[in-house]
């Protein structure tokens, strides 16, 4: 759900972040946990028909999203489709919406 909610005020910013920025927000110790997490996430959303909210989670380096981060059709047009999303607007998400996808 943390995850969710520092997407979703990025979204709103028009902000991309790195796994590094995203694990200090959470303050884990590194970047690579967020797979399973990203991935629940990236699955309600295509399953929700929004928009890929986890291509604002970019590499350090390349700027990219991760190799597993399947759904992203055009990198450029999905990330402004969730910039134009209003997330506030949902309904608001419950971790047992992601349970399915764990």
């Amino acid at each position: 759900m943390q995850v969710w909610q520092i997407l979703v005020g990025a979204a709103h910013n028009r902000q991309t972040l790195t796994y590094g920025h995203l694990a200090t927000h959470l303050e884990f110790e590194g970047a690579g946990v967020f797979a399973h997490i990203l991935g629940c996430i990236m699955k309600y959303c295509k399953d929700n028909k929004l928009p890929p909210l986890t291509c604002l989670v970019v590499n350090q380096t390349s700027g990219l999203p991760g190799d597993g981060l399947t759904t992203v059709e055009n990198l450029p047009t999905d990330r402004e489709a969730v910039y134009k999303q209003n997330w506030y607007a949902l309904y608001p998400v419950q971790i047992s919406d992601f349970e399915p996808y764990a």
